[in-house]
C-alpha cells in the first residue's frame, strides 16, 4: 500500500472552504465514482483501491489518501492530479499553496 499526505495552506474563510471541498468531492464522485460523506469537519471517502479522508483545519485543509495494491504504482500521477485540482480549487481568492 501506497499514501499520499499533504497539506495546502489557504486565506479562505470556513464555509467557503467546505463549499469548495464539497466541489472536488462531487466531481470526484461524478468522474472516479468515490463516495465520501461528512462528519463535522472531516471528508471521508472511499473506492475500489483507495480511501482516506480531508480535514478542514483554520488556514489549511489536510488530506490522506491510502492506494491499493492496484493503484500504488500510480501514486505518482494521482498526486500530481490531486495537487492541481485543489490547488485550482482552493485559491481563487488568495489560496497560500501546498505545504
Amino acid at each position: 500500500m501506497s499514501n499520499i499526505h499533504m497539506k495546502y495552506k489557504h486565506a479562505l474563510g470556513p464555509q467557503e472552504t467546505r463549499d469548495r471541498v464539497e466541489e472536488i468531492a462531487k466531481e470526484l464522485k461524478r468522474e472516479y465514482k468515490i463516495d465520501y460523506a461528512w462528519k463535522g469537519d472531516r471528508l471521508l471517502f472511499r473506492r475500489s483501491g483507495a480511501a482516506g479522508n480531508l480535514d478542514l483545519g483554520d488556514g489549511f485543509i489536510e488530506l490522506d489518501i491510502n492506494l491499493g495494491l492496484v493503484l500504488s504504482p500510480l501514486k505518482g500521477k494521482i498526486e500530481q492530479a490531486i495537487k492541481q485540482n485543489i490547488a485550482a480549487k482552493m485559491s481563487g481568492k488568495s489560496g497560500e499553496g501546498l505545504a
